[in-house]
């Protein structure tokens, strides 16, 4: 789920700093650089250790998915309520997202063989996109688009939340779960929110320095822009899936 986390009321609530204490856009950079590069790494050695073990040792790799989305979860609150944190628990929140998402990427590359190397190329294509859009002035985030996209974002959490309540009834639809048009067109417009997601995490990471944040807010933009990765590339990859089904 993408974060509202990086929103501009982040700007009053934290401490002005000066001299060299202050975050930079380079240092957001690196540190997303840093986080996506533990997050590849964890991901590879759990995605090559689950198709070592689980495919010829029939090892339940449930868990991995079960166990690490929660403690991501319950990391990612912890960052989100106390930013100061984020220098070291983005780095834990991220090994565990690595884990999650690999098992999951392993159980829709065996159904699906090749498509999680076209949801990485698509979510790598969407990423840059937005970047190039944010970077001419094409797509501003001005305080009306970033009321759309955080009230689209929370109405999709909501969502979310109702779809997991209802699985534990056995609940199912098929016109979410499914192939069908409607759940095409569903997966395909939270793929677009997630994606402008990206341009409001590109303008904190562009304003911060602006606003003379702490140092640690680096850390703070870097983890909020790989939530919002994660998330598109999660929801690129269900969107495949279903229109390999049709």
């Amino acid at each position: 789920m993408s974060n509202p986390v990086l929103n501009e009321g982040m700007f009053h609530k934290t401490d002005r700093v000066s001299s060299s204490e202050y975050m930079t856009t380079n240092g957001a950079i690196m540190r997303t650089l840093t986080l996506g590069l533990i997050f590849s790494i964890v991901a590879m050695f759990t995605y090559n250790y689950l198709k070592e073990t689980v495919l010829y040792n029939n090892v339940p790799f449930i868990p991995f998915i079960v166990v690490s989305s929660i403690a991501a979860f319950i990391v990612a609150l912890i960052i989100s309520f106390k930013p100061a944190t984020a220098p070291f628990l983005s780095i834990i929140y991220t090994i565990l997202q690595g884990v999650a998402v690999a098992a999951i990427s392993f159980i829709f590359n065996n159904l699906y063989n090749g498509i999680v190397l076209e949801a990485v190329a698509c979510t790598m294509i969407v990423f840059f996109t937005m970047l190039l859009l944010f970077r001419a002035g094409i797509i501003k985030a001005t305080e009306k688009f970033k009321a759309v996209v955080i009230t689209a974002t929370m109405s999709i959490a909501v969502f979310y939340l109702i779809m997991f309540v209802i699985s534990f009834f056995g609940i199912r639809p098929e016109w979410y779960y499914g192939s069908t048009s409607i759940s095409i067109g569903i997966s395909v417009a939270i793929v677009i929110v997630a994606a402008l997601n990206l341009i409001l995490d590109f303008d904190f990471i562009a304003k911060g320095e602006h606003y003379s944040l702490p140092k640690y807010m680096e850390w703070y933009a870097a983890f909020g822009l790989i939530v919002t990765i994660i998330w598109l590339y999660l929801e690129i990859l269900r969107l495949l899936a279903k229109l390999k089904d049709r």
